[in-house]
């Protein structure tokens, strides 16, 4: 079985995560924190055990250690996000898997070209590229519902930074990782290239690589996924605002 843009597949897997959020958000309606907390721990973990057996897939056809095992990756990278958010009670881990993975997680399942060109979808990569994006977005989503993510100034200063800080770093680790692993091309929060069929194409378009202090990359394209990055970011840390508030003006009434 091959997957297919557009198809009745594809949208199932796109309204999926919704769903799903929804479903828990009612089996959680009125229960403690405590609890919330422990659900939120147990499908991180289903995340993380599912990239995982997909990493041990990948190695075991090609013997080799590349970046597609290393996760830095953004969504790879977001299931990590919400088990130490879930695990530590980290406000600032919780805002950043809302504000920053929640959003490319969808991105990923509306332009999921990169899944047809898998063979087929029994295999365990095709199975976490599908499941890992959706349980990414459910869980955010649900957490966000259920009032589990918290919001305040220095949470959303001390986000930002580290996700700019991040994004900044991946560039040198792109670098890096292409020089000694022959190949390989090393993609890491899409800052070398963005992915094929997204509207980031335009802005990659919009520039040209070029070479500085013996690495390649794209400013003009850095720069503007950067701007959209912050205002995408900051959109939706006030939409979290708006909606706590909300919570709590019911909570007190």
């Amino acid at each position: 079985m091959k997957f297919e843009m557009w198809s009745l597949g594809h949208y199932l897997m796109m309204i999926s995560p919704f769903v799903i959020a929804i479903l828990l958000f009612f089996l959680t309606q009125g229960k403690s924190d405590k609890y919330k907390r422990l659900v939120g721990i147990i499908l991180s973990v289903i995340c993380v055990v599912l990239l995982i057996l997909r990493n041990i897939e990948i190695f075991s056809i090609s013997h080799k250690i590349e970046p597609e095992i290393i996760p830095f990756q953004i969504c790879h990278f977001a299931n990590f996000v919400l088990l130490f958010g879930f695990l530590f009670k980290n406000k600032v881990w919780l805002v950043i898997a809302f504000c920053f993975n929640l959003p490319f997680a969808f991105l990923s399942l509306l332009f999921a070209n990169g899944l047809e060109n898998y063979s087929t979808l029994y295999s365990l990569r095709a199975i976490a590229y599908i499941w890992g994006h959706i349980l990414i977005v459910a869980v955010t989503l649900w957490a966000f519902l259920a009032g589990v993510i918290e919001s305040d100034k220095k949470t959303f200063k001390v986000g930002m930074i580290s996700i700019l800080l991040m994004f900044v770093l991946s560039v040198p680790i792109n670098n890096i990782f292409m020089k000694i692993m022959p190949g390989f091309t090393s993609n890491y929060f899409y800052s070398f290239k963005p992915e094929k069929g997204t509207p980031l194409e335009i802005a990659f378009n919009l520039g040209e690589n070029i070479k500085f202090l013996g690495m390649t990359f794209n400013p003009i394209y850095l720069i503007i996924t950067s701007i959209f990055g912050i205002a995408l970011y900051s959109l939706l840390y006030k939409l979290l605002q708006v909606y706590n508030h909300r919570v709590y003006l019911t909570k007190v009434v």
